[in-house]
């Protein structure tokens, strides 16, 4: 692990040292163009999600629910009615 570790510090000082051997001017080029990608990326996957979603079925919410394990009895009274009980005794 320390070998890993070592490996990687070296390299990320090599990147280091080679970006800032660069002008400052291509520093700024490479920065745009970088954020240019990352931002058409972006909007591409937010346009195929929507795209996605518009043409998909809409998933049903709710329902009841089937996992339930066999031992565990579900409650009959609400939540609601319970702690209105409690609070009144």
């Amino acid at each position: 692990m320390k070998k890993f570790r070592k490996t990687v510090d070296q390299y990320i000082r090599q990147a280091e040292q080679k970006w800032k051997a660069l002008p400052e001017k291509r520093q700024r080029q490479f920065t745009k163009v970088f954020l240019a990608a990352y931002t058409l990326l972006t909007v591409c996957v937010f346009v195929q999600i929507w795209m996605n979603g518009a043409n998909g079925k809409n998933i049903p919410i709710g329902g009841h629910i089937n996992n339930i394990p066999a031992g565990i009895q579900p409650m009959n009274q609400s939540l609601k009615t319970t702690s209105i009980t409690n609070i009144q005794k």
